[in-house]
């Protein structure tokens, strides 16, 4: 009798691979194009239950922490996360619970809490969230925004590229259900995907099975548009990696303006949608339409503000005029308003920081984030007013201060939030920008204290 040439662990071309083969396949293709740890989105459902057993099995050392979220809308939400909370620890892993302060009434609300969540939890560890989403949730998502009028970066779902983990986004709800009963993983079952109250239930139990039968084949075909679509972002995010964008120290975004003033209305439209994209915004229809016109705008300065007050700006730049995209400046309104001795300026004013600084070199700092301030004298930090005027060494007898903030080419929208420091009432400095004839002549001295600004990102997520 011939024996087999066939390897211990190979299985013959037409045999179906078992269900823990193709969770752990999915599971090592989709760890094999992150780098760093993972934060894993844990529910108390099934798929999530069990992204959470195989990712402790099959690559533990990768798991940051476990994070769930309980939405505080009864008492199923609450075991939910008791249960992950439970076993991530049995299983040795460090677990973040978190409980909603205010109670979502919509599906919408849930997800926007829920991420909101998942991403400060991520961050400390800079780490990408992993989630148990699946094949059929792809399908679901897709179905949903096809109803909605969604465009080729929509239909994409989940899919498109991303920061965020999915392994099972090519294995069905069937197969991840056979392994978790063989494993006997623990799970519970979330009661609003069993009814038709949301959309998603709807779509899950009525519309999706009707036009299956309907027209056999049309999931099939559903997932076949969005991996098409996926591609196709994945050619936009290139073109957008080509535009070298730039992350400034504030949170906002940058990049050239003449690229996108050469491309076509439809260009601009998929280069802007793709941009905010990156700010963790989506642009509606309108937003587009009002980006794509402000993009012919040639006059340095110019602005348009968006929904929830995300802003684009054009500047000047060294080499050549650059489009700014900001979120919404949560941070810019928040008080700067503050009089007191200087030794007793406060460390944080609004989105800005003052820390002392050590002056032991023989010079004085010509930074103009930097100044001394006389420690026993009253100073005032307040917001900068259009009249504010300051004496310095350019400009003895005094010049307004909007002038000193074209020369530091800071845009008119971020004027009005920017701190000015005044003593005995006359302004001193605006940080960054200017600084008066009052800085002392020598380094060191016992009667002035140094200090210097910093500004903070003001990012919304």
């Amino acid at each position: 009798m011939r024996e087999s040439s066939q390897e211990p662990d190979e299985l013959p071309v037409d045999q179906p691979l078992a269900p823990a083969q193709i969770l752990h396949a999915a599971h090592e293709v989709a760890l094999a194009h992150v780098d760093g740890p993972l934060v894993l989105a844990v529910s108390g459902g099934r798929d999530s239950m069990a992204l959470l057993y195989a990712t402790a099995r099959w690559a533990p050392q990768r798991i940051a922490a476990v994070a769930v979220f309980d939405h505080a809308t009864g008492q199923h939400s609450a075991d939910a996360a008791s249960l992950v909370a439970a076993e991530g620890r049995r299983l040795g892993l460090t677990v973040i619970r978190e409980r909603a302060r205010v109670v979502g009434t919509s599906e919408a609300a849930w997800r926007d809490a829920r991420w909101e969540f998942l991403r400060r939890v991520a961050r400390p560890y800079r780490a990408r969230v992993a989630t148990g989403h699946t094949r059929d949730d792809q399908l679901e998502t897709v179905f949903m925004r096809a109803l909605r009028g969604a465009g080729a970066r929509g239909l994409a779902a989940l899919a498109a590229p991303s920061p965020i983990v999915r392994p099972w986004l090519g294995v069905s709800r069937e197969e991840i259900a056979l392994w978790a009963n063989a494993e006997a993983v623990p799970f519970l079952h979330d009661p609003t995907n069993a009814t038709a109250r949301f959309l998603r239930g709807r779509v899950r139990h009525e519309l999706l099975p009707a036009f299956e039968q309907a027209d056999p084949g049309f999931g099939e075909a559903l997932l076949s548009l969005a991996e098409r679509a996926a591609g196709w972002r994945r050619e936009v995010e290139a073109m957008v990696d080509a535009l070298h964008p730039e992350n400034t120290a504030t949170g906002a975004l940058r990049v050239p303006a003449a690229p996108l003033v050469a491309t076509t209305e439809d260009g601009r439209a998929v280069l802007w949608q793709a941009l905010f994209a990156r700010l963790g915004m989506a642009l509606d229809a309108r937003g587009t339409r009002e980006l794509v016109r402000f993009t012919s705008a040639e006059r340095r300065g110019a602005m348009v503000t968006l929904a929830k007050g995300a802003v684009a700006l054009r500047l000047g730049g060294e080499g050549g005029d650059m489009f700014e995209l900001r979120r919404p400046a949560i941070l810019e309104r928040r008080a700067i308003d503050w009089n007191g001795r200087g030794a007793g300026l406060p460390g944080r004013l609004g989105p800005w920081r003052f820390r002392r600084v050590l002056t032991t070199a023989s010079e004085v700092s010509s930074n103009p984030w930097e100044l001394a301030l006389p420690a026993d004298l009253p100073v005032q930090v307040r917001r900068w007013q259009a009249g504010d005027r300051i004496r310095t060494p350019g400009a003895r007898t005094g010049r307004r201060v909007t002038r000193y903030f074209a020369e530091a080419k800071v845009p008119a929208l971020d004027r009005a939030g920017w701190p000015v420091v005044l003593v005995e009432g006359e302004v001193v400095w605006v940080p960054g920008v200017c600084r008066s004839l009052a800085v002392p002549h020598r380094p060191g001295r016992p009667d002035f204290i140094w200090y210097r600004c910093e500004r903070e990102h003001y990012g919304s997520w």
